[in-house]
């Protein structure tokens, strides 16, 4: 079981899951997700590491009542939740809403990453389709979390993957009883206003971007624009 710590910082109590031992690699998690629902599937692979998965505001372990969030306070909660954990320098890997966080975290502490991933990652929110589907999911979010919860399922999973679940309304059930709904919708606010292209020209860690070739909520093209944009990016 995961040990979970806790600091308070600018306002929030941040919490933060600390596993193993080794050098430190630090997950940072996407819209809706926490540390726990998005990478405990990847943590049998990452026996020989120390890893820290800090939950930034909305998700998870952390209560921040911030209305309005910016990339820079998420940047700030995570950067906290390392120091807490006393790791000086570390590897670090972001998905969707938290491969723009890592990717502003990196570029302005260059010298705390040694090696950066960006999982279905993305430069800016400002096409329409992106912005058509993230105001979609702060309203629904808001009203009508049901409806959320299914449109999640039907665009984050594959049709295989979805075949196999035995009861889908149980899970419905489960997401809407147990999801932040008030802090998926400042999350997904917030993804309407991402915009780390000042960022990548100061990343300096060598990186990697994986991008997600059937991925329905981010376009794969967009972990292309994110690789070209980082110097010496390496594009999976």
């Amino acid at each position: 079981m995961s040990k979970i710590e806790y600091l308070h910082h600018d306002g929030a109590r941040i919490g933060y899951r600390d596993d193993g031992v080794g050098r430190p690699i630090v997950l940072i998690h996407g819209t809706g997700g926490d540390g726990e629902a998005n990478f405990a599937g990847l943590m049998p692979y990452l026996s020989d590491r120390r890893v820290i998965r800090p939950d930034y505001a909305g998700s998870g372990l952390t209560d921040d009542p911030t209305e309005v969030l910016s990339l820079d306070r998420l940047v700030d909660q995570v950067v906290a939740a390392v120091d807490h954990a006393g790791a000086g320098t570390f590897d670090l890997l972001g998905f969707s809403l938290g491969a723009a966080v890592v990717t502003r975290l990196a570029a302005r502490h260059p010298c705390r990453v040694e090696q950066l991933v960006l999982v279905g990652g993305f430069v800016s929110s400002h096409d329409p389709r992106a912005q058509l589907q993230f105001r979609h999911w702060a309203d629904l979010a808001r009203r009508d979390p049901a409806s959320l919860a299914r449109l999640m399922l039907l665009t984050g999973f594959s049709h295989g993957f979805l075949s196999r679940i035995g009861d889908i309304d149980a899970v419905i059930d489960d997401m809407v009883a147990y999801s932040n709904w008030t802090g998926i919708a400042r999350q997904a606010e917030l993804d309407l206003r991402v915009d780390v292209s000042g960022d990548l020209a100061q990343v300096r860690a060598p990186t990697l971007v994986a991008g997600n070739r059937h991925d329905q909520m981010v376009d794969p093209e967009a972990s292309r624009a994110l690789a070209e944009g980082i110097k010496g990016a390496h594009l999976e």
